[in-house]
Formats: C-alpha cells, sequence, structure tokens
C-alpha cells in the first residue's frame, strides 16, 4: 500500500540551521505562544486543574511536606465531557519572565508531548526524533504550529547539526526534549538513563534544566504533571564517585554525573506522584503480571500510533548503560555455549540458567514486541 507524505514539512529534518525555522517564525510562535495553548486546549478536549502549592526553595523541602496517603479522584474538579483529558499540575515553578529554558520532559506515551505542550507556560520547541510521524502523521503539523526540531537518530550528521540548531532555538526561546530517547516501556525503571544532550547544552549556553514528569492513570484517562525547580547544572557540586564508583575524576564522568542527578530528581518526581495517585494493585491478580504490561503498552501504542513502516529500531531506540550492554553480551554468550557432555560434567558449567536469562531479555525487547505485532496485525 502506498503511504502519502506529509506535504510540506516531511524534509523538515534535512534542512541545515539556518533554514529549520526563519527569524520570523521564532518571532511568531513566542508572540502568539498563549493563543497556541488555547488552541490546543481545545483542539486535545483538554481541562488543566493546578494544585496549589507553596514556593520551595528546594526539591527537598517540597518532598519532605509532603502527605503520602492518596488522593482520591474526587478531589479534582474533572471535567467529565466525553473524550476529556485532565491534566492534574502538582506544581509549576516560577520561571523568569522572557527566559529561555532546557525542558526534559519523561516519555511516557504517546499522548506526552501533547500534555507537556498544553501546561509550559512559554513557547518550547519541540526535539522530535521521529521522521516516521513527520512524514506520516498529519497530527505533526499541530507540532509544526507550535515549532520543532525533527532529525533521525540514527543519522550522524543530523545528530551533530540538533546541537547547534538548538542552540539557535535558546536564545529567544525554548526547547522540550525527551532524554530517555523513546517511551519508557521498561518495566523496572521509573526513568531510563538519560542521554547527556541537554546536560552538554546546558553547560554550552547557561540555559537552566527544567524537569517536567508525567504519570498518567490510564483507566480513568488522567494525566499527573510535576514540573520541577530550574536546575543550574553549571552550579552543581557532585561527588563522582556517588554516581559512578571507582571511577576517576573526568570530564566525561562529571557529565554523566549530572546526567544522573537529573534523572534521579525526576524518578523521585514519578515516586511521589505514583504513590498519592495510582492504585495499588496485587500481583496474585494475574495469570502473568509482566506479559499484562508488555501486552498493554503493545496495544495502547498501535491504537494511538498509526506506523506505516518497520521503523522500530530508531523509534524506539534507547540508552543502554555499559553495565547492561556486559551483562546482556555475558548472558547471551553463556547461554548460546554448546558444551560436550564431558566437558558439562567436568565443568560443572550448566548453561540453563542463562538460557532462562536470554528469554527474559527478549520478553522485555520493546522494540521486538513492537515488530511482532506490526507484522502479525498491521502488514
Amino acid at each position: 500500500m502506498k503511504h502519502y507524505r506529509n506535504p510540506f514539512i516531511n524534509k523538515l529534518n534535512t534542512r541545515d540551521v539556518n533554514h529549520f525555522t526563519t527569524d520570523i517564525g521564532l518571532f511568531l510562535r513566542r508572540k502568539s505562544n498563549g493563543a497556541f495553548r488555547k488552541l490546543c486546549n481545545v483542539f486535545t478536549n483538554t481541562t488543566i486543574i493546578r494544585n496549589e502549592t507553596s514556593e520551595y526553595v528546594s526539591n527537598e523541602e517540597y518532598y519532605n511536606n509532603l502527605k503520602a496517603e492518596r488522593i482520591p479522584l474526587s478531589s479534582y474538579p474533572l471535567s467529565t465531557k466525553k473524550n476529556a483529558n485532565n491534566i492534574i499540575v502538582e506544581r509549576y515553578p516560577k520561571l523568569e519572565e522572557g527566559e529561555s529554558y532546557i525542558f526534559v520532559g519523561s516519555h511516557v506515551c504517546p499522548e506526552d508531548i501533547e500534555t507537556m505542550l498544553n501546561v509550559i507556560d512559554r513557547n518550547a520547541y519541540l526535539i522530535l526524533g521521529s521522521v516516521e510521524n513527520l512524514n506520516y502523521n498529519p497530527e505533526v503539523y499541530l507540532s509544526w504550529l507550535n515549532g520543532m526540531i525533527v532529525f533521525n537518530v540514527l543519522d550522524m550528521k543530523e545528530r551533530r547539526e540538533l546541537i547547534l540548531k538548538m542552540e539557535r532555538v535558546l536564545h529567544t526561546q525554548s526547547i522540550l526534549i525527551f532524554p530517555e530517547g523513546s517511551h519508557n516501556y521498561d518495566l523496572n525503571k521509573l526513568i531510563k538513563p538519560l542521554y547527556d544532550g541537554p546536560v552538554n547544552l546546558a553547560l554550552k549556553t547557561g540555559k537552566k534544566i527544567v524537569p517536567v514528569v508525567l504519570v498518567k492513570d490510564y483507566e480513568n484517562n488522567v494525566a499527573y504533571l510535576d514540573v520541577g525547580n530550574p536546575i543550574d547544572v553549571r552550579g552543581l557540586d557532585l561527588n563522582i564517585q556517588d554516581y559512578y564508583p571507582g571511577k576517576e575524576e573526568s570530564e566525561k564522568y562529571r557529565i554523566k554525573s549530572m546526567s544522573s542527578y537529573v534523572r534521579d530528581q525526576m524518578a523521585t518526581a514519578v515516586y511521589h506522584m505514583m504513590e498519592r495517585h495510582l492504585a495499588p494493585i496485587k500481583k496474585s491478580e494475574y495469570e502473568d503480571l509482566e506479559q499484562h504490561f508488555i501486552q498493554f503498552y503493545v496495544t495502547d501504542t498501535f491504537n494511538k500510533l498509526n506506523w506505516k513502516h518497520d521503523v522500530f529500531d530508531a523509534e524506539y531506540l534507547t540508552k543502554k548503560t555499559k553495565e547492561e550492554q556486559e551483562y546482556e553480551e555475558v548472558v547471551r554468550s553463556l547461554g548460546n555455549l554448546k558444551l560436550k557432555k564431558n566437558v558439562l560434567k567436568e565443568t560443572r558449567l550448566y548453561s540453563r540458567e542463562y538460557v532462562n536469562k536470554i528469554r527474559d531479555l527478549d520478553r522485555k525487547n520493546v522494540v521486538e514486541n513492537l515488530r511482532k505485532h506490526f507484522y502479525r496485525n498491521i502488514v
């Protein structure tokens, strides 16, 4: 089946730093941001509910004053309209008027981009690593009206130019970037390891990082959003050993420690929102809890994103730590050993445990899970 590309914008990712946007476009988007957000609210049928919170000097002070009890949905004036999208904003910091920031978002679900753009109080160009959506998803035109920088995550030239494009935008307005790389469908991590791009950009430009974290209540179609205090990475005094034990002091690990610090701030926000807003579940009520959630994200993804091609290697590329890479290499090496009986007897090296670990790795492979569904049900 032939699929038609979105006219006018489909080659936006290939335009250089001087032509991916215009100075007039930057100006108009900055001045019309209020009207654009109202349009987004209407277009996405969104109701925004803001909690009244005191202005705390630090995140630690804020969390120390939170109560752990679960807050019932009845506490909020939710919209009851059909297909209503309710967004509950836990807190929003006092940001400097006219200043630009690096908004760093958690990547939770296909609708997290529109949710965050509905709430951020100033124009923020979206950093989009999805050429497939640029080419074939008509909803991307709304992102283009907001302003966006698109790049092919598998193209090194476009990845290098991305930094220059973001720097150009940050001269006058903000950006919204998702440094987890893709949607976090990891069953064990609140926030996946972050790419170092935002920290490098903040160090280079002097702009502050603002964490934007989302937790979704799918059953009631309610999104909880926490916008943390701005982080000046230039002022962070971190002990590298706290994040990378045994590593020597170096610029490389100083930057990685900063990214880990930002990740920790985001994961803390996720934990506290889950604790107070999501109903606990019982493992005993599920035949296979892990498979339940795998099937959920596969189904949810394909219900909301109309994939035309097998582009999952690029669309769901996430960062693996060195430890994760080494673990997978060891597991697959030992699990694939074919040893003779006399060798097994002499060495007592049995690979069955590692075969099971390979199966566990394969089961949790997001890219392959989505690819299997695509070829079984779409193509």
